[in-house]
This record gives C-alpha cells, sequence and structure tokens, in this order.
C-alpha cells in the first residue's frame, strides 16, 4: 500500500490503531509503519498506537488517545479537575480511571496513569466531542469523588482543603444533589463525610 491511499483512510483519526488499519486493508503489512515512521509521516505512540506527526498535541487529543490506548476508561483525577478549573496546578500527566487493571503509560508525546476503579464506579462520566470524535470525562462532582476514593490517606477536612478547590467554580458548576447520590455509590464512610463536606463549602462561599 502507498502512503496516499492510507492517509486518505485515516487522516479525519485522531489516533491510528493497527488493527482497525488491518481491519480496513486485510493484506496491509505492519513494516509500513515502520517506514513511514522513518520518514516522519506517523510518530507511535506505544505498541499498535500511532499518531500523524503534524497533528497539534493539544489536552483534546492527550485526552482522546487516553481513551484510546486503554480502553473501558476515562478522564477523571487531576486532569478532570485541571480542565473544569477546580484546581489551581497544571497538570503533566494524563489521569482517567479504568475497570482495568491500574497501569501506565510513557510515550514520546506525554505520560498516561490509569487508576482502576470497581466496575459499579464506572459512570459519572460525560461524552463530550473532540474533532466530531467521542470523548469521555468524569462530571466534575465524579471527578472529585474518584480522587477522594483512590486517595485512601485523605481522611479529614484538612486533607481536601489542601486540594485548594476553587469553590466558587465548583458551586457553578456542580450540584449538591448530584455529589450526594453519586456518595452512596461507594458504600464508604470515609467519602460520605467527605462529600458532606464538599456540599457545605459549596453553600458557605
Amino acid at each position: 500500500m502507498d502512503f496516499v491511499t492510507f492517509q486518505r483512510a485515516f487522516q479525519e483519526s485522531g489516533v491510528i490503531e493497527l488493527h482497525e488499519v488491518q481491519k480496513e486493508f486485510p493484506d496491509f503489512h505492519a513494516r509500513r509503519l515502520s517506514d513511514w515512521q522513518a520518514k516522519n509521516y506517523i510518530q507511535k505512540i506505544i505498541n499498535r498506537f500511532y499518531r500523524w506527526t503534524d497533528q497539534p498535541l493539544t489536552e483534546q487529543l492527550a485526552f482522546y488517545t487516553a481513551n484510546r490506548i486503554y480502553r473501558d476508561s476515562y478522564i477523571s483525577l487531576w486532569s478532570a479537575l485541571s480542565y473544569y478549573g477546580l484546581i489551581p496546578e497544571g497538570v503533566y500527566q494524563t489521569y482517567s480511571v479504568s475497570t482495568h487493571k491500574t497501569k501506565s503509560f510513557s510515550t514520546p508525546i506525554g505520560e498516561w496513569v490509569y487508576k482502576h476503579i470497581k466496575p459499579t464506579l464506572f459512570f459519572g462520566y460525560r461524552i463530550e466531542r473532540w474533532n466530531n470524535k467521542p470523548l469521555l470525562i468524569a462530571e466534575p462532582e465524579k471527578a472529585l469523588l474518584d480522587t477522594i476514593y483512590l486517595n485512601t490517606q485523605w481522611h479529614n477536612t484538612t486533607d481536601i482543603d489542601a486540594l485548594r478547590i476553587n469553590w466558587a467554580i465548583l458551586a457553578e458548576i456542580a450540584q449538591p444533589n448530584i455529589i450526594r447520590e453519586y456518595a452512596e455509590f461507594y458504600c464508604n464512610q470515609r467519602i460520605t463525610e467527605l462529600a458532606h463536606y464538599l456540599i457545605q463549602r459549596m453553600s458557605d462561599d
């Protein structure tokens, strides 16, 4: 196969997956990808996943890539909190939660970290669009609860205050009843108590 044919078929793909290429072109030889890497047409992310080298490395592309390279995951934790403007710090890794095992990938274009959650907690995400492609990211309420849940060393309100949450933004984009409802699914007294504190601070501020 020549590169022009390949490019026409996948030019709208933010992430190129070898499985999809071989599905579209059953006689495709993976060695062609090595040739095109050498010519700087494409760049390898991890095994079986590639990107166009001339595509800007945006936050949306990082999020979409995170969704693609580790299935059954959605953006959450520090990445989602930063995306919504709820914490002041910039986040240089892309954090997700997944029903699969905890895993991380260090690649030439970034680092992706996945934290395991139980299948019963795989909810509370929204589907946004990036270049007409679905991008899964936690709702603000769920991003906060996922973060508290997975940081098991957090036990009191001082730990929550250390997050330096922008309470004004949280009150604007989140709903107390959603926090309360979602917290019940964790079946965890620590989560329930800290969720109550979130709700209290939202009303105080």
